[in-house]
């Protein structure tokens, strides 16, 4: 007697169901590519653990961004592909389908609002811009994913107000990227600036592209939601373990030191000397005038 091994299908679209009047909604086919993705990210969070382990404990804070920015890519693909975290809305266009109620997958909103924020993060610290400016870069980024998000759950009109929003806030980000943070690169010196210039012309374009996918999926309701899972894993394939893998090489090329990110029981930045004014100068006086003059009383009091 003999067994044939035959692949087992992939049976999440019919486990998780989405409700029946859901009639624009994601197949098997798309849900193959979301397996495949998630494979791809979870490999990627994999080898960033192990690249690390090859790097002193000092020095992998870059390591660990990435590392987070992959396992919650891998969380997001591996809760669309089993169709879940996902809600119908009724379309406001009927490009597709002739319209009607569609999968919206409110789980890829909640991993962007994780992982981009990682991401900008180790962008932003290889440039040498200052905190305050990261906080705010990374504000403006969590503002831009939100407002899409909610854009996506309106099933009207007044969900390209919101969209307004985000892009308003996307473009404060590539601000910031652009004329900030490259500015900053520039002045660590022309290898820091070389990589962050690689890394900066994958995003801005990359990230440009999210707001057409975003246009002609839940927005426009232009192409189909396998479409939509094919074009936006693209997008973020390219982002984290193309894009990100670039920059794990590139940190590894500059030393923490050299970027003020050493670690030394606790994280800082390179101190950096200030002149002291005229007040400090003769206040430390004072400070020395009074210890010469209590020394003194008390080597005459121990001599009597």
């Amino acid at each position: 007697m003999s067994f044939t091994l035959l692949p087992r299908a992939n049976e999440a679209v019919a486990l998780n169901p989405v409700a029946a009047d859901i009639t624009i909604r994601l197949t098997s086919h798309g849900s193959d590519w979301y397996w495949a993705a998630f494979c791809i990210f979870a490999v990627t969070a994999l080898a960033y653990v192990v690249s690390a382990a090859f790097v002193p404990r000092a020095e992998r804070i870059f390591h660990y961004f990435s590392i987070g920015a992959a396992f919650f890519a891998s969380l997001t693909y591996f809760t669309m592909a089993s169709n879940l975290g996902s809600t119908g809305i009724q379309t406001e266009f009927s490009h597709y389908m002739g319209g009607g109620v569609r999968q919206i997958f409110y789980a890829r909103y909640i991993g962007w609002f994780l992982v981009s924020p990682l991401i900008l993060t180790n962008i932003l610290l290889f440039s040498g811009v200052a905190w305050p400016t990261i906080l705010f870069t990374l504000g403006a980024q969590e503002i831009y994913v939100v407002s899409i998000l909610i854009g996506s759950l309106v099933s009207s009109t007044y969900k390209f107000g919101y969209f307004t929003f985000g892009v308003c806030a996307w473009f404060l980000v590539m601000y910031h990227l652009i004329f900030v943070a490259r500015v900053a690169a520039k002045e660590q010196g022309s290898d820091v600036y070389k990589h962050f210039l690689v890394m900066l012309s994958g995003i801005s374009f990359i990230w440009t592209l999210y707001p057409i996918s975003w246009g002609l999926s839940e927005a426009g309701n232009v192409i189909a939601p396998d479409s939509e899972a094919v074009f936006y894993g693209v997008l973020d394939i390219i982002t984290l373990p193309v894009i990100c893998s670039y920059f794990i090489y590139a940190s590894r090329k500059i030393s923490v030191e050299r970027l003020g990110l050493a670690f030394e029981r606790g994280f800082k930045r390179q101190a950096t000397t200030l002149p002291l004014t005229e007040k400090q100068i003769g206040a430390e006086n004072s400070a020395r005038e009074r210890h010469s003059v209590e020394t003194a009383v008390n080597n005459e009091t121990a001599a009597v």
